[in-house]
């Protein structure tokens, strides 16, 4: 489980249209979020990760983050650049993380040290990827000035608005420990927010099957004791 609170100790980078900007910041300057805008819009996962870097599958992914961030026509990012700038938090626009669904998106950005990425909005796959991995996500610009004061966030604050589940994977650090937690830990799983209705025949096939694993897990823990 995270902390209750949350304190991000490293740099904001602003992902900024322009090409200026960016190179000043990953040249360790801080910029104010005024002074950062204007913020890129719709940054696709390409950007992001570039389709050749993702024959890459572990940290070695880290050193390629934003590789691909066209600021008009320049590429302003250089391999290893995030990793050694010490950023925490990552600042983009509109719809963050368009275009495909890589996974090694995301985890290129956590592996260069990024713990938080906040935007207007997100595309709905890519969000839930940082989800599923680790990576907290928020649209909540106001946290920039919050973390640059060094307050603690609340974990409270990265769980708004999502369903029981998703907010369980998330306040767990991701889906690897959140399924640790459910399956091997007698956690359990939060019961869906809806009343009795009739199931489809997955739900029908599945349902017993997910229940008598269940079973198996706690016998498997009191004998185990």
């Amino acid at each position: 489980m995270l902390p209750e609170a949350l304190r991000f100790d490293g740099r904001i980078l602003f992902l900024s249209e322009d090409e200026d900007k960016v190179t000043r910041q990953l040249s360790g300057e801080d910029l104010d979020f005024a002074e950062a805008l204007a913020l890129r819009d719709q940054i696709s996962t390409d950007e992001i990760t570039p389709a050749f870097i993702c024959y890459h599958y572990d940290e070695k992914l880290g050193d390629f983050a934003y590789l691909g961030l066209a600021c008009g026509a320049v590429l302003p990012v250089g391999k290893g650049a995030v990793r050694a700038g010490g950023f925490s938090v990552s600042v983009a626009g509109k719809r963050r993380g368009k275009g495909s669904s890589r996974e090694a998106s995301p985890y290129a950005e956590m592996a260069a040290g990024i713990r938080l990425v906040i935007a207007e909005s997100f595309e709905r796959i890519y969000r839930q990827n940082c989800q599923n991995l680790g990576l907290l996500t928020s649209t909540d610009f106001g946290l920039v000035d919050r973390i640059r004061r060094g307050e603690r966030i609340p974990r409270a604050e990265f769980l708004g608005g999502l369903d029981p589940v998703t907010a369980r994977i998330v306040a767990m650090g991701g889906l690897f420990p959140f399924n640790a937690w459910r399956g091997w830990r007698g956690g359990g799983r939060p019961a869906p927010e809806h009343a009795p209705r009739p199931m489809t025949l997955a739900e029908k096939i599945l349902g017993p099957s997910v229940r008598d694993r269940g079973r198996a897990v706690r016998r498997e823990l009191r004998s185990a004791r």
